[in-house]
């Protein structure tokens, strides 16, 4: 193939089987993956390569050309599920996965009917009442900075001192003397709220007083992360502050919808992965506030999904895909580089779809080159790409893709003497150049219902042999044997479908109560009669000096 490069597609039928899986869709699958091609005889995957990364830009097909497809497989197979994307990969597929025994779960929090609660704070209570006080302080202070994130800020000091306060508002409420069902971020609201609303210099005092009162006071969990909070004398830069940024943080919980949502858990975590469970995660645009929750879940979800694995042998109760369709349009999930890393040994796979590669970016840190992007992006074996339309997609995919050796021969003539002795003679040389295997101005222009999909497998992350780019061909759901399985049609009998579905949830939904979350709120008024007043405080503090 030459010393310049010996990249080249692979494109025969017979190649593209030998150095992957097939399933022809009936029965059981022995194995299960990312179905990377498709046609009415079945789908290409790959099982020995645990997660991929998928690039198509906004209607290249990704949910029908692939998403439906590999749903197929993987339920065909067994395995435990979480779905984002759009409400139509529920609508589509709920049914069916109903009827394959599975637990389905729904989060949607645009209010889709018959959506299922999630209460963040349910996990950092369980690990409190299991005795695990570190554990709950962990997930406590991942929780906070999963609601306030640190992107964009010129000064980082008032955002990490918010979720220092928040992570010892979410103990205190955890950690309260009340019912369960009062353990919730509308008590943590409540909590803010009323305990930051003081007349003076400092709104906060109310709840600095009660932070350091006997109500909770140095032994209590949450007083250590409170401790920069604590000290913050209501210090403001351009309009910002500690008490600013928390609110605006917990801004979301205010709205009566979240609230609602956030009452309680319909299923704790812990059963999700225990037993055999669909989720599916209706996401937002990208930016929208709510997605904050969607990320608390997933960090919340695989801190359960360690736990369970470790009491398992190492591994999870179910093979498990996150089969993650606009999956772009999520903050940056702080669980995603452990995923990438550890996920295999753990049966654990990540399918992830993005519209294009800037959408990694948010996992990179400011100045890195790209650093943080292209570690989770190198612990995938496996990159997909549809069309796409950056250029500096265009100029990564070309790389990964490489280069290939390309020999040009060059011929002559030459004639010496003139008249009837003259002769003549030929001459032949060839050259030796790298050229890209797929030009930049190739990617463009490719549809994959036309062109196929690229696909590029490494061989540090697959079998041995499996290893190269193929170019395979893929087709709309509706033509393989998901259409089959799933009840698929033509455009308009899946609209039906869909219309059919969420119908039938809505009158599910029109017979189950109206959530209201019952709200514990601090006796703050107690906490001023006893004389726990900011001014005796700094009394009493600075007596402790002396």
């Amino acid at each position: 193939w030459g010393i310049l490069g010996d990249a080249h597609l692979v494109t025969s039928v017979r190649e593209i089987r030998r150095k992957n899986d097939f399933w022809d869709g009936k029965g059981t699958p022995r194995t299960a993956g990312l179905a990377i091609g498709s046609s009415k005889r079945g789908y290409v995957y790959d099982s020995s390569i645990p997660h991929w990364a998928v690039v198509g830009k906004t209607g290249s097909g990704k949910s029908w050309s692939m998403v439906l497809q590999t749903l197929h497989l993987c339920m065909a197979a067994g395995w435990n599920l979480i779905v984002t994307g759009k409400d139509e990969m529920l609508e589509l597929t709920g049914d069916k996965a109903l009827e394959l025994g599975y637990s389905r779960i729904v989060f949607d929090l645009k209010g889709y009917p018959g959506a299922s609660a999630f209460n963040p704070l349910d996990l950092i209570v369980d690990f409190a009442e299991e005795g695990d006080v570190a554990e709950a302080q962990r997930t406590a202070r991942q929780t906070a900075a999963d609601l306030i994130p640190l992107a964009g800020e010129a000064n980082p000091y008032f955002p990490q001192a918010a979720r220092s306060a928040l992570t010892a508002c979410l103990l205190i409420v955890a950690l309260a003397n009340v019912p369960r069902r009062q353990k919730n971020m509308a008590s943590v609201c409540s909590l803010v709220n009323r305990g930051t609303t003081a007349e003076g210099k400092d709104p906060s005092a109310p709840l600095k007083a009660y932070i350091r009162s006997a109500a909770v006071g140095p032994g209590h969990p949450a007083f250590a992360p409170a401790s920069d909070f604590l000290s913050d004398g209501g210090m403001t830069t351009a309009g910002k502050n500690v008490l600013s940024t928390l609110k605006e943080a917990l801004s979301i919980f205010n709205d009566e919808r979240i609230r609602g949502i956030t009452a309680e858990s319909d299923v704790p975590i812990r059963d999700m992965v225990r037993g055999k469970t669909v989720v599916y995660l209706s996401l937002q645009e990208e930016g929208d506030p709510y997605l904050a929750l969607t990320t608390v879940f997933l960090n919340q979800w695989w801190r359960v999904a360690q736990q369970e694995a470790a009491r398992n042998g190492g591994r999870l109760p179910h093979e498990t895909a996150i089969v993650g369709d606009e999956f772009g349009n999520l903050p940056a999930v702080a669980a995603m580089p452990e995923i990438a890393t550890l996920g295999r040994s753990y049966r654990l796979h990540a399918y992830c779809f993005t519209q294009d590669l800037k959408q990694w970016t948010k996992y990179s840190k400011p100045n890195d080159q790209n650093a943080g992007r292209d570690k989770i992006l190198g612990s995938m074996g496996g990159k997909v790409f549809l069309a796409l339309a950056n250029p500096d997609d265009f100029a990564y995919a070309t790389k990964l893709a490489g280069k290939r050796t390309v020999r040009t021969q060059t011929t002559g003539t030459q004639r010496n003497g003139g008249g009837g002795g003259s002769r003549t003679g030929s001459s032949e040389g060839y050259a030796e150049h790298a050229d890209d295997l797929i030009h930049e101005w190739e990617w463009q222009n490719r549809i994959p219902a036309r062109d196929g999909v690229i696909a590029v497998k490494g061989g540090e992350n697959s079998k041995p042999g499996r290893e190269g780019i193929f170019r395979i061909p893929v087709t709309y759901a509706s033509k393989t044997p998901a259409a089959a399985f799933f009840g698929l049609g033509n455009e308009e009998e899946c609209d039906g479908k869909r219309i059919a579905f969420r119908e039938k949830m809505e009158a599910e939904a029109s017979s189950a109560k109206c959530r209201k979350p019952e709200v514990w709120e601090p006796d703050f008024p107690a906490v001023e009669r006893k004389g726990d007043l900011p001014e005796s405080i700094a009394e009493d503090e600075l007596g402790a000096w002396d």
